[in-house]
């Protein structure tokens, strides 16, 4: 049995960003996230995902995310499309394409040694197969994966930048209040 929407939030829906921030914090309780995507709905998933990306984003833009939150990145192509944000999935799953197929999504050595291949020429990686890229090979990934991280930003500020509906929110609000009133899918 999973844990739904409405069992998490104990009769308080979200009403702003800070009762989103408790929410993904109760939710955080659970464990890791393969933990929680087997303790909570669907949707409570979704939506769980939706809100650390948003505010990861807000604080240290995509390539925060994807350098430091590499935890996230396996299951926000899916949110965006939960979300009907297929620009930004595009845009995201472009950026993503660029990491070799033996690249994971986990926080280790492999992983920091792609980071640091994709951020500067001057950094070293361990890695093997990272250094069989010759370094004209390894700049053009390098530029690459700037330009397009550069467009994913461009998209995404109109979504969840300030200045945007509810400083980026409203997309959260909107999907809660889908499942209140149960107009959803």
């Amino acid at each position: 049995m999973s844990i739904e929407m409405n069992e998490i939030w104990d009769g308080k829906i979200p009403a702003d960003e800070m009762d989103l921030a408790v929410l993904s914090d109760k939710i955080w309780e659970l464990g890791e996230l393969d933990v929680i995507r087997e303790k909570v709905s669907p949707e409570l998933f979704q939506l769980h995902i939706a809100i650390n990306t948003i505010g990861n984003w807000q604080c240290d833009g995509w390539d925060g995310i994807i350098a430091y939150q590499p935890h996230l990145v396996p299951y926000i192509s899916e949110m965006l499309v939960k979300f009907g944000l297929q620009d930004l999935q595009n845009a995201f799953d472009e950026v993503i394409a660029i990491f070799p197929d033996f690249i994971t999504f986990e926080d280790d050595l492999l992983y920091c040694d792609m980071i640091n291949f994709l951020h500067n020429m001057r950094l070293k990686v361990s890695d093997e197969r990272l250094n069989t890229y010759t370094q004209e090979e390894r700049q053009a990934m390098m530029k690459q994966y700037q330009e397009k991280l550069d467009q994913l930003e461009k998209i995404t500020g109109p979504h969840w930048g300030y200045g945007s509906p509810k400083e980026g929110w409203a997309m959260i609000f909107d999907y809660i209040q889908l499942r209140i009133s149960g107009d959803c899918e």
